[in-house]
């Protein structure tokens, strides 16, 4: 459980740097810097450990798949997003992650669906049903609020598909730190390619210390260690579970602002939190493991 935690906890606080990059550079440029960055790290770990990186054309094919799909695609889609709907819109649709990693597991590698894992996913989706629905009744929505949220549900099915290529990349027992750096360098490019398609400014307009300690948390913390964490969990846990951290992370994102922000504790708000936390208990504890400790005492 502890890559579970480390996950959650992480990107949970990564929605407050998100938001300290974007008076500094333009926010899909900062999807590039961050992924370059983090990459370039990556691959001199690799170094110093002595890890594989040479590999087939085959398996690069697989690396820019993953970089596209979870290091690109995701990213740019939901910051686009955001701009257009508000960040609960974004996060209900993200959590909808658990099922299409569920399905897509079953589809494409058999993965058996646990009744206790959709019961548990449907629980969380309700309690984040209650956390969307406490911050839209401070919004009046815009029909572009609507076209944001389909297009956190595109994004959603981005990173859906970029676990499932991390898990194949995983059963060909790819070191963690050697896949994350291919994959990141592939998703940097791709977006470094879009960002020059679409004429984005690439200019930091001030390194103050609020731009630079959010960078340095999102590209070391919030993707070089988080998503170490993360792939590992896929490995341990399976897909479908891994992806419960999308609901963990917004309930720790808005404990943050309760304590920062001064967000106001509302009925929904508990609601959701106790659904949520609920959903997660329901799907990832296995009550016979307390049953075996009880007897083996």
């Amino acid at each position: 459980m502890i890559y579970f935690f480390i996950c959650s906890t992480i990107w949970g606080l990564t929605w407050i740097a998100i938001k300290n990059q974007f008076h500094a550079v333009d926010s899909n440029v900062a999807v590039f810097y961050r992924f370059i960055v983090a990459s370039l790290i990556l691959f001199a770990w690799v170094k110093i450990r002595k890890l594989p990186l040479k590999y087939s054309r085959e398996q690069h094919y697989n690396f820019a798949a993953q970089g596209f799909f979870m290091f690109c695609l995701n990213y740019l889609l939901t910051y686009w997003a955001s701009h257009l709907a508000p960040s609960a819109l974004v996060a209900l649709a993200f959590t909808s992650l658990i099922f299409f990693n569920m399905f897509g597991g079953h589809f494409f590698y058999k993965l058996k669906i646990e009744r206790k894992v959709f019961m548990g996913a449907f629980i969380s989706f309700l309690g984040m049903g209650f956390i969307s629905y406490n911050e839209l009744t401070s919004y009046s929505l815009h029909p572009t609020s609507i076209i944001g949220f389909i297009i956190s549900l595109i994004a959603t099915v981005s990173a859906s598909a970029g676990n499932l290529v991390s898990l194949a990349n995983r059963e060909k027992k790819i070191p963690i730190a050697s896949n994350n750096a291919w994959g990141m360098l592939y998703g940097a490019g791709l977006t470094l390619i879009y960002c020059l398609i679409t004429q984005r400014s690439f200019v930091i307009h001030t390194f103050d210390q609020t731009f630079v300690l959010s960078f340095i948390y999102l590209s070391i913390f919030g993707t070089i260690i988080s998503f170490g964490s993360y792939l590992k969990l896929i490995e341990l846990m399976g897909p479908s579970k891994a992806a419960f951290t999308s609901v963990v992370s917004p309930v720790i994102a808005v404990g943050v602002s309760l304590i920062f922000e001064n967000l106001p504790l509302t009925v929904y708000l508990v609601l959701g939190i106790i659904f949520c936390l609920t959903g997660n208990v329901v799907a990832l504890i296995n009550p016979y493991q307390f049953r075996l400790k009880k007897y083996a005492n």
